[in-house]
């Protein structure tokens, strides 16, 4: 065991990553919260209120980012790898930021005909988002590992159910919609609620792997 192992061993190693991992994920489910309610609104004041509220929490979360990594760089013993915190942290940040450019997207295309399959995908979004905080929640004590993975379990069936959903909701749009601009506005949209759901798939698969190499 050379010097740096043996520091590591016998020095404890920094919590304070968790809370801001807590923080992270919080932010993804009030984010995913807000589609739900943007998708389901009903007057332009009610979605204008809604996008600047998703906005906020995408630049609190990118102020959650920067403050994690900047630890990252100060801190010599870290709970786990150093690029899993990275990967984890990226792809936290990378829920909400997706989240903020659907919101952005409904604004450009001054978007408001939500369909049902639409709302169905934000409502299993947010219901992945809460399974995405419990899992990162359980990274903090061992004994809550089996929790976190049945949490990342549920976020696969999420996104399963996600893309199963959108490939209704695209042959739907392909046989109802006649007009070519509506057709693209709502398959880009569609496709971008669509990314949401890999996206919290990937956050639960960084936390499987941070599970498995320190079990």
């Amino acid at each position: 065991m050379n010097l740096t192992q043996l520091v590591k061993y016998f020095v404890p190693k920094e919590k304070k990553f968790y809370g801001m991992f807590n923080k992270a994920a919080k932010n993804s489910v009030e984010a995913a919260e807000e589609l739900k309610k943007l998708f389901i609104s009903s007057s332009e004041e009610e979605t204008s209120a809604i996008r600047q509220r998703i906005k906020q929490i995408e630049k609190r979360g990118d102020e959650i980012t920067n403050h994690l990594f900047d630890e990252l760089n100060r801190t010599f013993i870290t709970p786990f790898d150093r690029e899993d915190i990275h990967e984890l942290t990226s792809r936290l940040d990378d829920v909400v930021d997706l989240i903020n450019s659907v919101s952005g997207k409904v604004d450009m295309y001054k978007f408001s005909d939500f369909s049902e399959h639409m709302k169905e995908m934000s409502e299993l979004l947010y219901q992945g988002s809460l399974h995405l905080q419990f899992a990162v929640a359980g990274l903090e004590n061992s004994r809550n590992a089996v929790k976190s993975l049945k949490s990342c379990k549920e976020l696969r069936k999420m996104e399963s159910r996600v893309d199963e959903c959108y490939h209704k909701a695209l042959s739907s749009l392909f046989i109802k919609e006649k007009d070519a601009i509506e057709l693209i506005k709502h398959k880009d949209i569609l496709q971008n609620i669509e990314k949401i759901s890999n996206r919290m798939e990937d956050v639960s698969d960084v936390v499987k792997t941070i599970i498995v190499k320190y079990a």
